[in-house]
């Protein structure tokens, strides 16, 4: 019915958490925050998601601010230098946020794959080769 289109196609979706001002945390910031809490410091995390230090600390700020209650409790300097760590209340919001958020892909590939009965597209071109 539709040759090979929907082996190709994938449906894709993204959750976050918004105020009226600004996201409050999203896929990103939630792996991020999650970074920081396992390997103790904001410039681990960024290296490991490949990340400016700079844009790291900029979006855990934006998210704090978002948030109105802090979400590290960090140290700064000391031979090996600083680590940080996730507040309680920032661990009780990351763990809300994904039980909500890592459900919805899962949801959503399953309601497409039920409606790609119900597709009638043309037939696959051949390619010209």
């Amino acid at each position: 019915m539709f040759g090979s289109r929907p082996h190709r196609w994938r449906v894709r979706s993204k959750v976050w958490l918004e105020d009226d001002r600004a996201v409050l945390l999203s896929g990103f910031r939630a792996d991020l925050l999650e970074r920081v809490d396992r390997l103790g410091s904001v410039s681990a995390a960024a290296r490991e998601l490949d990340l400016p230090n700079r844009t790291a600390w900029k979006k855990l700020q934006e998210t704090e601010a978002a948030a109105g209650f802090p979400l590290l409790i960090s140290t700064s300097g000391g031979p090996g230098g600083g680590t940080s760590r996730l507040t309680d209340e920032a661990r009780a919001l990351l763990t809300a946020f994904r039980r909500v958020a890592d459900p919805v892909s899962g949801l959503v590939d399953e309601r497409f794959a039920a409606e790609a009965g119900n597709l009638t597209l043309p037939a696959d071109k051949p390619d010209p080769a």
